[in-house]
Order: C-alpha cells, then structure tokens, then sequence
C-alpha cells in the first residue's frame, strides 16, 4: 500500500468521513500525483450554525484554528474543501484534529 494510500486512510478516519447524513464531511475525493497530494470532501453544512457556505468555513476555521484549507469554490466546487497533505504525519493529524474541534463547536444544537 502506497504512502499515499495510508495518508488517505488516516484522513478519512480522522474526519470520521462517511456517507451517512450525521457527519460534518459526507465525501472524499482523492487526488495524488508525484507532485501533489490532496484531497476534497464535501461538507455537510446542514449540520453547522453559522456557516453559510466553503468560503465562510475556511475563514472561520482559519481565524479559530489557525488552520488553512482551499475553499472548494476556488476550484468551481462550492461547499467542498481542499486539503492538502503534504506534510509532516504529526502536522496533518494536529490540523485535522482542529478542524473536527472546530466543526463539533459550530454544531447545531438539537
């Protein structure tokens, strides 16, 4: 299994990316290549209060979190979110923990 590949698998558990209705991130698309290693999912915005669409999600996260991701709009993917991976292991599971803080304080309360 390819480095990427287990990067990728390491992701996904970490998002807790399903396709079920009860997650922050319903889907994930893979992109790797020898130059870049990226991934977009899709957000599930019925799930969080306050955040309208991609671009209000990446603003917040990084002004919150100190995290940046590429707003998926930017690719013509609106409500979807680019990640990149290219980075330490340490580095990638210390951001991905800040994003799913982030989304479990912007969930909406039953």
């Amino acid at each position: 299994m390819s480095t990427a590949v287990l990067i990728v698998d390491r992701i996904k558990a970490c998002l807790n990316v399903t396709s079920g209705p009860a997650t922050f991130i319903q889907e994930l698309k893979t992109l790797t290549s020898s130059v870049t290693a990226s991934l977009q999912v899709k957000l599930n915005l019925s799930l969080l209060e306050g955040i309208n669409d991609d671009m209000e999600f990446c603003g917040k996260l990084a002004k919150e979190e100190s995290v940046i991701v590429l707003p998926g709009v930017a690719l013509g993917l609106k409500n979807w979110l680019r990640i990149t991976f290219a980075t330490e292991p340490s580095s990638l599971e210390d951001g991905l923990g800040r994003i799913n803080a982030f989304c479990l304080r912007h969930a909406k309360k039953d």
